[in-house]
């Protein structure tokens, strides 16, 4: 049997990594229990927690999926209820941020994304992807994440001595989020598309089914019980097939580069 251990073992940066989000999902389950929000274990947090029990052993990301309703719940309960330990980051909160979903951020650490992905944002500590489901297909999807792209593309200027780019960034940043995703949105209930997937300019076309869904059950993650898709081997069958069988070692790769936990 493979010794995953390598990887994040106890004391290990990633590890300590990985514990930090732990806190952070406890947190999350918290809110959404007080506050009776369905959300579930989504993608490669799902899937690790059916094969692995816990996190995938070499991964530092950390997802949750929840419907646009119970999203807009736990963002505003988030907003009241906020722990001094954690920062909601959104296009309200971090001027240079540019997905169309939130995360929760540690206050208490600084990561470098691969490629330094996110080094103008405001927010840069560990952090919990906040999804929800739209309707949407994988056409329209690929589209609008060739335009997020381009604005993000704008968010890594950094020569901008008049704050006037600033500026331009911000009114495309909304033309792309609130005009073009929210005509899509309407496109695809003038036109009857009735799959799910996570939210226009994410980047992400594998399709999620709500019978697959609910109602939520009690999965084991990291010896301890949060929410999953009632039937999660129909779930990660339709984003990753034979989701059981291990990728090949160079395969393996985490999303960020370096952590500092203070």
């Amino acid at each position: 049997m493979e010794d995953f251990s390598i990887y994040n073992a106890e004391g290990s940066d990633l590890r300590n990594v990985q514990l930090r989000m732990l806190e952070m999902l406890e947190y999350i389950d918290s809110v959404c229990e007080r506050h009776n929000i369905n959300y579930w274990l989504g993608a490669g947090t799902l899937l690790g927690a059916v094969r692995h029990k816990g996190f995938i052993p070499w991964d530092d990301d950390l997802d949750i999926e929840l419907t646009r309703s119970d999203y807009k719940k736990l963002i505003r309960r988030l907003k009241k209820e906020m722990s001094p330990k954690f920062v909601l980051q959104t296009h309200q909160t971090d001027r240079n941020y540019v997905l169309p979903i939130a995360k929760l951020r540690d206050t208490t650490s600084h990561i470098t994304e691969f490629r330094n992905a996110d080094r103008n944002y405001k927010y840069r500590g560990i952090f919990i992807d906040i999804f929800f489901l739209d309707r949407g297909n994988h056409f329209l999807a690929r589209f609008t994440n060739n335009l997020q792209k381009f604005v993000y593309a704008l968010t890594l200027i950094k020569n901008d001595p008049f704050g006037i780019l600033l500026l331009i960034k911000i009114l495309i940043r909304g033309i792309v989020n609130n005009l073009i995703f929210t005509f899509l949105r309407f496109c695809t209930r003038l036109f009857g598309i009735r799959s799910l997937i996570l939210p226009f300019g994410t980047g992400f076309t594998a399709p999620r089914d709500l019978k697959d869904i609910f109602p939520v059950q009690k999965i084991i993650f990291e010896g301890k019980y949060f929410n999953a898709p009632s039937y999660p081997d129909a779930y990660l069958k339709k984003l990753y097939g034979d989701y059981m069988k291990l990728p090949d070692e160079d395969q393996r790769r985490v999303h960020a580069i370096k952590c500092e936990i203070y």
